[in-house]
């Protein structure tokens, strides 16, 4: 049944090296719901942790290369939500961290319900923006 269902919706296995199982036990041991995709030589977590959805991207070391941390808007820093509205309505909001918060990954909706997504720095400086 498993083999039928991973068919269907696509599920993989995916074999992690010790050294990323490790970090990864280190840093978010506490998690739950732990899904991991591998693309190329960097491996992927997605996981919820203190009931925020997170991505983790690890080299095959076991390095933490960045981590996202999906926000609720209403948590969104308030310079970051004023940068949104000047685009349109904040509708999704996502922090990365690279040793340090280095920007937010933005989903925004125009008065034509057009979505758009923007890359701001962590000062809230616009770094791109692109239609979906």
């Amino acid at each position: 049944m498993k083999n039928i269902l991973s068919k269907i919706f696509h599920f993989s296995t995916v074999t992690l090296p010790a050294e990323v199982k490790s970090s990864f036990s280190e840093k978010f041991g506490e998690s739950l719901n732990v899904e991991w995709l591998q693309t190329d030589d960097f491996f992927e977590a997605i996981f919820y942790l203190e009931d925020f959805e997170h991505i983790a991207r690890f080299d095959s070391t076991g390095k933490i290369l960045n981590l996202k941390k999906n926000l609720p808007i209403d948590a969104a820093p308030l310079h970051i939500k004023e940068k949104a509205a000047k685009h349109g309505e904040l509708m999704n909001v996502i922090e990365i961290f690279e040793d340090e918060i280095v920007g937010y990954e933005l989903i925004v909706r125009d008065e034509e319900l057009i979505r758009f997504s923007l890359l701001l720095n962590q000062k809230g400086g616009l770094l791109h923006k692109c239609k979906l």
